[in-house]
């Protein structure tokens, strides 16, 4: 059996993945991001973790690396990796095409590979146009139309965390995690009664979403005020890229019952019957495994 490694590259940990073409997940490792960069060089570190990967796999004949942040057009160097600059302007793909000249390498931003990934691994019957946005520490998205990633002009296209929110900041900095806890504390100053959230040893997402689904009255109005926003972007994409299925990932998405509300409210006030009468909001599938699966899915694409 033909198996594919997906290797997804965050700020805290490189994970690895060996995948079947099914996308079960076969074996999985991590590498504390960390510990590249003590490396004297991220990027050397990188091309040794994921050399000694593929000695541990010589069946292996294609890697897909899903990374957070803008790549080349080609899909060969490393441009701007804002959350890990030690590997900007790395020419990734070609330092390990002359390491292992037998194995293809398949480079994409996390959050499209991810998007690849629901379309091939979900398990269930997917459009062949549809919007994945991840909610976690930033906001992700990425976008598969007619069954290929939208990449755009210089291959970077729908960075939709950064885009300007209605309160003059970036969508990211409003609902991010960063975001989200500021929005909780300023809440809870605001508000006169009690509240769980202003017990908490540390506030976090967790800790939020746990509140809300305790029924707490400050957690579920910070989730509805993260809804709104959220649903603002997702206004702007619709109407950018005419797209009608959306999928919503991410950790912060255990928590979207209590943002749907503000999210439909939203929509409901800024699109028209054309967008509404078939637009479909559902969970993405893929939890943890998204970003390996993604990038595992990035084997699968058709070149051209």
């Amino acid at each position: 059996m033909q198996t594919f490694t997906g290797i997804d590259v965050g700020g805290s940990n490189v994970k690895f993945g060996l995948v079947d073409p099914t996308g079960r997940l076969l074996e999985k490792q991590k590498v504390p991001t960390k510990t590249l960069r003590g490396s004297g060089s991220a990027g050397d570190g990188l091309v040794e973790a994921i050399g000694n990967w593929l000695r541990k796999y010589p069946q292996v004949q294609h890697v897909g690396i899903g990374l957070p942040g803008m790549l080349s057009a080609d899909r060969r160097t490393l441009v701007e990796m804002v959350n890990i600059p030690e590997l900007n302007n790395l020419d990734l793909v070609d330092r390990l095409e002359a390491r292992h000249p037998d194995v293809a390498f398949h480079l994409e931003n996390d959050a499209n590979a991810a998007a690849l990934g629901e379309f091939y691994f979900s398990g269930r019957p997917m459009p062949d146009n549809f919007l994945l946005v991840t909610l976690g520490t930033g906001i992700g998205s990425g976008a598969v139309i007619n069954r290929r990633i939208l990449t755009g002009g210089d291959g970077n296209a729908l960075e939709l965390g950064h885009i300007v929110s209605g309160n003059g900041r970036s969508v990211e900095q409003t609902i991010g995690k960063a975001g989200l806890i500021k929005m909780a504390k300023d809440m809870l100053a605001e508000h006169q009664g009690h509240s769980a959230l202003r017990h908490a040893a540390k506030l976090d997402d967790d800790v939020i979403i746990d509140a809300a689904n305790a029924g707490d009255p400050v957690a579920r109005r910070v989730l509805d005020e993260y809804g709104r926003v959220l649903g603002q972007a997702l206004v702007s994409a619709i109407f950018l890229l005419d797209i009608k299925n959306i999928y919503i990932g991410g950790g912060v998405a255990k928590g979207f019952t209590h943002m749907e509300k503000g999210v439909h409210e939203s929509l409901n006030k800024f699109l028209t019957p054309y967008y509404l009468s078939k637009l479909s909001i559902n969970p993405a599938r893929l939890g943890n495994n998204a970003g390996i699966l993604g990038a595992a899915a990035l084997c699968f694409m058709p070149k051209g």
